[in-house]
């Protein structure tokens, strides 16, 4: 599963370097029609006009004369030189060439057209694209290592709970029905913990493959009759689509099956969620009180997921609840919002704790992954609510949801 993520990920950066080189390009080509159509002012010296502080810079190069800015200053651009001695039309400027013309020192791009007079050569920096194409780029990067990282904390959460399986299997012999829960929390978790990361994958790897099939579709309607290139311009279309096809099946498979929002009330909700965690309340000695109230409002929402933010939750309260503590989950209407109120007894949260709680990996318990809030946060999330944590006086942690009750047409 890693290996095919960061496959993914380091094709979509390659696609996105190569079309940031087209940009640059395409750039290029743009000075070089500018430049074109300005070599009948050459003779006249009306070239002033085209000169935009700070982004553009012209440069005139007579027989025999070095080239020089319009106000007569040389300019020592190497690159710029052979382009010119080799008929070149477009030539990338160096970033620590830049400042020779006066511009930033950031890439810049030169095109350049020929008249018996002289060469004409328009350099524009290119700073403002290059900063988006490393901003992008720097962003593609940082979504395929948390896509990673997720993966490989959730294989290491699964190899842990299998085996705290096994030992249980052995050593306290649980029954059919706790096995059965324990095994329904699990399968809630994967479902849960896969679905995150595939959606963020999804959407990080959307627009740069958006981009390259746009400009595969541009390039294969240009080739005419160059196979060549229409050959090329299929292939990036067809492996586009199978990228698409990959993320696509990830995303299947971390579902399981079609995630669609359904009507159900709380308190159902917080029945099905109680009866998955009870045998871990009664083997910790904690009292767990479900408090919901008569004749709520139903919510929508994808109930396998939502229920697996609750259980993490439940299971949160209870680790942090000392024996014989009791844990109230309370769910109530108002203002057109279900909320669901989990209350522990415990030490408590501080406030900067509280603050971190929801970010992936972060955990105050020694064997924690730091993914259960997080997890149940993003699940929260996607149902347009909202989960906040803060500490009760004078102990115990409280847990709010709130999302908002079915609208009926």
């Amino acid at each position: 599963m890693i290996v095919a993520v960061v496959a993914i990920g380091v094709l979509a950066f390659l696609n996105e370097q190569r079309r940031a080189g087209a940009e640059l390009s395409d750039l290029g080509r743009e000075q070089a029609a500018v430049a074109e159509a300005a070599t009948p002012r050459l003779a006249a010296g009306t070239l002033d006009n085209l000169e935009k502080p700070g982004t553009t810079r012209v440069i005139v190069s007579r027989p025999g004369d070095r080239p020089r800015l319009l106000d007569g200053t040389p300019v020592d651009l190497p690159g710029l030189t052979d382009a010119i001695a080799r008929g070149k039309r477009v030539v990338r400027i160096a970033a620590d060439n830049a400042p020779n013309t006066g511009l930033p020192a950031r890439t810049a791009m030169a095109g350049i057209a020929r008249t018996p007079e002289g060469t004409i050569a328009i350099v524009s920096t290119a700073a403002d694209q290059r900063d988006r194409d490393l901003a992008a780029q720097e962003r593609l990067v940082g979504s395929i290592l948390l896509a990673a990282g997720l993966v490989s904390a959730f294989g290491g959460l699964a190899l842990v709970r299998q085996r705290s399986q096994m030992m249980l299997e052995r050593e306290l012999a649980v029954s059919d029905a706790a096995r059965a829960r324990d095994s329904e929390l699990e399968r809630l978790s994967r479902a849960a913990t896969m679905a995150a990361l595939g959606s963020g994958v999804a959407h990080e790897l959307s627009t740069p493959l958006g981009v390259i099939v746009g400009r595969a579709e541009q390039l294969l309607a240009r080739a005419g009759g160059d196979d060549r290139i229409a050959k090329n311009a299929q292939v990036i279309l067809d492996e586009t689509d199978h990228i698409d096809k990959v993320v696509r099946g990830l995303l299947g498979l971390a579902r399981g099956t079609p995630i669609a929002m359904q009507e159900i009330g709380p308190g159902e909700l917080v029945g099905d969620a109680a009866a998955l965690v009870q045998h871990r309340f009664e083997r910790a000695g904690v009292t767990l009180l479900p408090v919901v109230g008569a004749d709520l409002p139903a919510v929508r929402c994808e109930p396998l997921l939502f229920k697996h933010a609750l259980v993490n939750l439940l299971l949160n309260a209870c680790e942090a609840s000392p024996k014989g503590s009791t844990v109230r989950v309370e769910v109530k209407a108002e203002a057109g919002e279900i909320t669901f109120l989990v209350s522990d007894e415990g030490q408590g949260i501080t406030a900067e704790d509280a603050a971190r709680a929801t970010q992936p990996f972060f955990t105050t318990k020694g064997e924690g992954t730091g993914l259960g809030l997080a997890i149940a946060n993003e699940i929260v999330s996607t149902h347009r609510g909202s989960l906040k944590i803060a500490p009760l006086t004078p102990r115990g942690t409280q847990v709010q949801i709130k999302i908002p009750e079915a609208v009926h047409a």
